[in-house]
């Protein structure tokens, strides 16, 4: 099991809590920002706060899958099964866990696309990994799992091939099968424990609760205000970015169409206009300097797991 649900789901709530009016933030006082950043652009890959510092590399990640990949290929071949093997696909230097909570993109994206997506011109491997899982056939599933127990005369390694590569990946830095998050939440792997995206599942999470403290912060509630006088003025009524984002009358649309485009345009124009991204950045960051504060010890855990796990993919990999 993998973390990238749980990531999804939270990048997800981050976005969509963007309300200038939502909840009561962080405990005691406000603190202080320091200096708020000018960015010249609005490019969320360029967005860096102080969590990110436990994150692995994209480079560290696909290490990770390379070795994932080439292991359970392997078991898979000495239990005597061939087909359809698991496929690495391209490296990226997407990260699993982006910076998506102040809802920015280049203006030159906002001006093609709206709010959809930029499509990825090198393909990203999704559909790779598709076609994988649909062919993947019930006795291949036996022996990936650990449901079958054995296999041309063969035993099946416990957890099965995939519970054999995460151990190893993993040795000597288990996650336990239940850890508790930086959120006060808990999250559940399988008997092996988490492996791939579990730093990224402690980092979602404490990001979660620094922003959850960002949006009762009356600094960004103020420069919220300021965007929404912005889009005013050119003839859009929001409240709020996510507002825009979300409208009934594209939300649901597969292409962008004229109006998207133009109060997508409007919106990466007012957000560059009163600094939104500068402001948000220097409020979220000092809140995940709190919550790193509060949450050392399981940051600090993760960040140390993943750099175990890196160096035993490493030995894997070397070893094929």
């Amino acid at each position: 099991m993998t973390a990238r649900s749980h990531i999804a789901g939270a990048s997800l709530l981050m976005a969509l809590a963007l309300c200038a009016c939502s909840s009561a933030g962080g405990e005691g006082t406000e603190p202080e920002l320091g200096s708020v950043p000018t960015p010249g652009h609005l490019d969320p890959a360029q967005v860096v706060t102080p969590l990110d510092a436990y994150l692995p590399t994209p480079e560290e990640n696909y290490t990770l899958k390379k070795a994932r990949v080439l292991l359970v290929n392997a078991c898979m071949r000495d239990l005597g099964y061939a087909q359809n093997p698991q496929p690495l696909g391209r490296f990226t230097d997407k990260p699993y866990l982006e910076h998506t909570e102040f809802l920015v993109r280049p203006l030159v994206q906002a001006e093609q696309y709206g709010y959809k997506p930029a499509p990825d011109p090198k393909g990203d491997g999704s559909d790779t990994d598709a076609r994988y899982g649909e062919n993947v056939t019930e006795t291949q599933g036996g022996l990936l799992t650990g449901k079958t127990a054995a296999y041309n005369g063969r035993k099946v390694p416990k957890g099965g091939c995939e519970g054999q590569a995460l151990r190893t990946i993993t040795a000597g830095a288990r996650t336990a099968q239940e850890v508790k998050l930086p959120d006060g939440s808990a999250a559940g792997a399988g008997e092996d424990g988490f492996s791939e995206g579990y730093a990224e599942l402690v980092v979602s999470a404490a990001r979660g609760k620094a922003m959850a403290r960002t949006q009762g912060d009356s600094r960004f509630a103020e420069v919220g205000e300021e965007w929404s006088d912005c889009m005013k003025k050119q003839g859009y009524d929001y409240d709020s970015p996510s507002d825009a984002r979300n409208d009934k009358r594209w939300a649901d649309a597969s292409r962008a169409g004229e109006k998207e485009i133009a109060v997508a345009v409007a919106d990466m124009g007012c957000k560059k206009k009163v600094n939104y991204l500068g402001v948000g950045i220097a409020v979220l960051s000092v809140h995940e300097k709190r919550v790193i504060e509060d949450s050392a010890e399981v940051l600090q855990g993760a960040k140390d797991k993943t750099a175990r796990w890196i160096e035993n993919a490493n030995k894997a990999i070397e070893a094929r």
